[in-house]
């Protein structure tokens, strides 16, 4: 348990005993399958996630099913959105859903809410982790509100920093928080402009340069 909390929080070392003991004492791992949705908006508040192991997705999706992503979470990232209940004048309802098979640390919510308030190192890192995802999120808001979909897509695909890419028209327009039909046309252009070549679930790039012209337009 300490070695996967060392990992995660970044202050651990700095701690005092009582809250290294609180924290060992009162974290929990879980283990959930790949597409598990951990944290459903509001209707679930958990506490704080750690990851220790795969990877998952935050998003945010509208009444008739249209998903945004907003970030992502990897080995050693923390989230804290799935504690927002506990938040002060903060309300904001996330989706986490597993992308592979994942195993994360767990601080429940009433404990994750004493140690913030008696802890003044835990509260101002929680702050500080709290100021970096509003970041993210607003970072994917002004793509979503001032970027052209095509850049966007250009940008998502170079970033995948494959040649081979074996994904679904539906995934990218979740990512994206577009329509699949959308997205579809979209490729089928940059297809007819020699940029890419599609196949059944697998675009493959075959003209990087093109593609980074549109992603800097």
């Amino acid at each position: 348990m300490e070695k996967i909390l060392k990992k995660s929080i970044r202050i651990y070392n700095t701690l005092s005993k009582d809250e290294k003991k609180f924290l060992i004492e009162n974290s929990k791992i879980l283990c959930f399958k790949k597409g598990h949705l951990v944290h459903k908006g509001d209707e679930t508040c958990l506490g704080l996630i750690a990851v220790n192991k795969g990877s998952l997705k935050a998003f945010i999706s509208s009444d008739s099913g249209k998903q945004i992503t907003l970030y992502k979470l990897y080995e050693g990232d923390i989230c804290l959105f799935t504690a927002a209940c506990k938040m002060k004048n903060i309300h904001f309802d996330i989706n986490l859903i597993c992308e592979e098979d994942c195993e994360i640390l767990l601080l429940p919510v009433d404990l994750y809410e004493e140690i913030f308030k008696n802890s003044k190192k835990i509260s101002n890192y929680i702050n500080e982790i709290v100021m970096a995802r509003f970041s993210d999120v607003m970072w994917i808001l002004e793509q979503t509100v001032f970027h052209s979909l095509d850049k966007r897509l250009a940008n998502y695909l170079l970033n995948l920093n494959k040649k081979d890419i074996e994904i679904t028209h539906q995934k990218i327009a979740d990512e994206l928080g577009s329509a699949r039909e959308v997205i579809s046309r979209l490729l089928k252009h940059f297809e007819n402009d020699n940029i890419l070549k599609l196949n059944r679930n697998k675009i493959t790039i075959i003209n990087n340069n093109a593609l980074l012209e549109i992603a800097e337009k």
